[in-house]
């Protein structure tokens, strides 16, 4: 699964969002450098939330919220939820 949104009136950023389903890596880019990584092949939770802030003079709070399937999360498409400044702004599911 990959996305990218802008965030910032101002000051504007882009984050990338990248997420192989089958192999577990995670990636997530703010204006290209890297911001999270994160590996995830086999967890207990059904939700994992990473957060993380942009910007210099016009912060932002950023979650992005990764939810699985119970049975078979591999195969199955996943929930992922954008929050910016603690608001839903977007919702993508796949895989």
């Amino acid at each position: 699964m990959q996305f990218s949104f802008m965030v910032g009136v101002q000051e504007k950023h882009q984050v990338d969002f990248s997420f192989d389903q089958f192999m577990g890596n995670l990636a997530i880019r703010v204006d290209g450098q890297p911001a999270v990584k994160d590996f995830r092949m086999l967890s207990l939770r059904l939700t994992k939330r990473y957060e993380f802030s942009v910007g210099v003079n016009e912060k932002h709070h950023i979650s992005i919220e990764k939810k699985r399937k119970l049975f078979l999360a591999g195969l199955r498409p996943q929930q992922y939820r954008i929050f910016i400044d603690g608001n839903v702004v977007q919702t993508y599911e796949g895989k």
